[in-house]
């Protein structure tokens, strides 16, 4: 299973979405919703959030790995290595790491822009909304 997320933000609202998709890459789970941000980069950190929960919510056990795969690479850097994230967003990855306890087994991967497509729109989607969405099947 593999989660791409993707953050946004504009001077006003910031928002994230994802999309879940099994190995046969079917979209398996959406979202769409606001988070509490001040730039792009600290949308797609709450992107991570959102998708981790989401998942643990839908209550499906995985075998191997849940993967979630980052559009911002600054994000991505910032999962790798905790000696490197701003202090502002500690708490944003304790939660983070409580929530990756859970689920067992997550790995970070970078997204290729063209795969994020999808959790991009979604983002976008909860600016203009701005009400949180979720479904799976």
């Amino acid at each position: 299973m593999k989660f791409n997320v993707c953050g946004i933000a504009n001077e006003e609202v910031a928002g994230c979405g994802g999309v879940l998709r099994d190995k046969e890459g079917v979209a398996r789970a959406i979202f769409s919703g606001p988070v509490a941000a001040n730039d792009t980069v600290s949308a797609g950190a709450g992107g991570g959030v959102y998708s981790i929960g989401l998942f643990l919510s839908m209550g499906w056990k995985i075998n191997g790995y849940l993967i979630v795969e980052i559009g911002s690479k600054m994000v991505y850097n910032w999962c790798l290595n905790k000696d490197i994230r701003p202090w502002s967003l500690q708490t944003t990855f304790s939660d983070i790491e409580r929530k990756i306890e859970q689920v067992g087994s997550v790995v970070f991967s970078m997204a290729y822009q063209k795969d994020n497509e999808m959790s991009s729109t979604l983002a976008i989607a909860s600016i203009n909304h701005g009400d949180m969405f979720k479904a799976w099947w």
